[in-house]
């Protein structure tokens, strides 16, 4: 880590408005990079190096002409290093309280700098990643992780959570997590303690979760974390957090399986109170396995209520529910409709 010139001036500039006394900042060399007197910048400043060198604080009593003025020197540091020294000109005894609270300033503003810097370098390789169709033929990519300490060859899961605010939610130290959009946030990790932890949030949150399988394919995590989203919303599921809960019903609205003739006909039935009500039958005789005797139950109407309802579904559709054929077509399209329903609220 060096110190920036442009970023050394801006500070020296903006301590200068309230401290009546010249400030210089030196880079690792003992140079002069930033100065109230502009006619000192990329000259040597003698009480800098003897600075760096000792790593301690140390006053000037004496001039040394255009290498220094008496005043105070105090090094600034990063992670144990000296990267530069802050100089104030004046009497040691008034100026170096002053330069203390610079150091503590300049520091606190290059560690914050710093963290802003790696984290946008993360979120960069972060997009990178998820976006990469293979990551072990991505050289560029590999290079980044191996510079971050990243083994791109781990199994993980992806995690996709819809909530503008997620505060309290404590991301693990080994885990990464990025803004996919405004409204999702995209977490990735290999712990299942972890998964079951973000998940535990989720539900008592009641945020909307998607959970990918786990796999070294991030980009494949990534799309199964938002298909498991986008199926559950599209069907009304409740309780459904994993793609492999959800796995066989993408295949199916992905396999272009709907029949426009029963589509429409499912669009019929919202046309009329009679319709609204064989919907309603048919939605929880799925949902209950077509067992009649629970659907009866969870309708709170007698079972001959419900066979006599299913009978005009089957005369309606022209479909026959004992037979499986039969039945796989109508749930199939009873999917179709409900995404149709969703997209058309």
């Amino acid at each position: 880590m060096k110190l920036d010139p442009v970023l050394a001036q801006s500070i020296v500039d903006k301590m200068m408005e309230n401290i009546p006394y010249n400030i210089n900042m030196m880079n690792e060399k003992g140079y002069i990079i930033a100065s109230g007197n502009k006619e000192r910048i990329n000259t040597l400043h003698i009480g800098a190096i003897d600075t760096i060198q000792s790593g301690k604080t140390k006053p000037m009593v004496e001039s040394f002409g255009k290498y220094g003025q008496p005043g105070v020197n105090i090094p600034v540091e990063f992670h144990g290093q000296t990267i530069g020294v802050i100089g104030i000109t004046g009497d040691p005894e008034k100026v170096t309280p002053l330069a203390s609270l610079l150091k503590v300033s300049t520091e606190l503003l290059i560690s914050q700098l710093n963290n802003n810097q790696q984290k946008e370098t993360l979120n960069h390789f972060l997009y990178q990643w998820v976006n990469s169709n293979d990551p072990n033929a991505d050289t560029e990519l590999k290079l980044r992780a191996q510079t971050l300490g990243i083994d791109l060859t781990l199994k993980r899961y992806a995690l996709i959570i819809e909530s503008t605010n997620n505060s309290n939610l404590t991301i693990a130290a080994s885990d990464f997590s990025f803004n996919k959009t405004p409204e999702q946030e995209l977490i990735i990790t290999k712990s299942e303690n972890e998964l079951h932890r973000y998940l535990k949030f989720c539900r008592e949150n009641q945020l909307i979760v998607g959970i990918s399988d786990k796999t070294a394919n991030l980009q494949k995590a990534v799309k199964q974390a938002q298909a498991t989203i986008k199926v559950s919303q599209e069907l009304q599921l409740t309780d459904v957090y994993y793609f492999q809960q959800i796995n066989f019903l993408d295949h199916l609205l992905n396999s272009n399986l709907c029949s426009s003739k029963t589509l429409d006909s499912f669009k019929g039935l919202l046309k009329t109170k009679s319709g609204l009500e064989l919907l309603e039958t048919l939605d929880c005789y799925f949902k209950h396995n077509g067992n009649v005797t629970e659907t009866s139950q969870a309708l709170k109407v007698h079972r001959n209520t419900t066979n006599y309802r299913l009978n005009n579904i089957a005369e309606y559709f022209g479909f026959n529910l004992h037979d499986l054929t039969d039945t796989l077509q109508l749930y199939t399209n009873y999917l179709y409709f409900k995404k149709y329903q969703y997209e058309h609220r």
